[in-house]
């Protein structure tokens, strides 16, 4: 009897991108859940459980790529252990302070030092635009500017404060004002974290120009001197 051969199927595997893993750090009170809800659903809501910790994932387009966030929204924890775990789990760290409040702007420089010792990523001395894309990455976000009486914390410390501990980038936003600059720091996040190296130099040398400049105008000449005022233009959001 003839037996009928059976073609081989080829099992293809797909490559399916892991989710990039962001911690959002900070003390209590300064809008972590406010924040990570209102990229997720485009909503404000101000009121949280101050003790809840949750790992949020969510799926976006960004710069044409479909990619998966986890977002885990942490709940200000004195254990040591638990703060280490949080650290490590993740790939990227947003911290996050009021500009309402000055010691939570000065929590995030111990969180800042706590991310460099426990995260087990390379890094590499902040010394050029394209080294600092390949350090740990670290964004510092002053929340709340919508409470103009009561700012504590001005946008200049924050903006130095994010050099001093070697930020990526520094934003300065409302979350219950503005769910675009909101996004803004997520989309940026994944782009500094996942795009190939090309690009990141690209997204750097964008990042260093001012916030008006376009290809109409003439180059400008660099002056070393305002590096700090363009980043500045680019990386706070109102």
């Amino acid at each position: 009897m003839r037996t009928m051969s059976v073609p081989r199927r080829k099992i293809s595997v797909s490559s399916k991108q892991k989710p990039l893993r962001i911690a959002i750090l900070g003390q209590n009170g300064v809008g972590k859940s406010a924040l990570t809800v209102r990229f997720i659903t485009r909503r404000f809501i101000g009121e949280y459980d101050p003790d809840l910790e949750k790992v949020y994932a969510c799926s976006r387009c960004i710069d044409g790529d479909t990619v998966t966030l986890e977002l885990l929204d942490t709940a200000a924890q004195e254990e040591k252990c638990r703060l280490e775990d949080h650290i490590k789990w993740a790939e990227a760290y947003i911290l996050m302070y009021s500009v309402t409040d000055r010691c939570s702007f000065s929590e995030v420089s111990r969180l800042k030092f706590l991310i460099n010792s426990y995260s087990k990523k390379q890094r590499k001395s902040v010394t050029s635009p394209d080294s600092v894309m390949m350090s740990t990455p670290v964004v510092l976000v002053a929340n709340q500017i919508d409470r103009i009486h009561d700012r504590m914390v001005t946008q200049d410390e924050g903006f130095q404060r994010s050099l001093e501990l070697g930020c990526l980038s520094f934003y300065e936003i409302s979350v219950r004002e503005n769910v675009d600059s909101v996004s803004n720091i997520f989309e940026d996040i994944y782009l500094m974290c996942r795009k190939p190296r090309k690009c990141r130099q690209q997204l750097c040398k964008q990042l260093s120009l001012p916030a008006f400049i376009n290809e109409d105008k003439p180059e400008e000449t660099f002056d070393p001197s305002s590096l700090n005022r363009r980043r500045k233009a680019i990386f706070t959001v109102s």
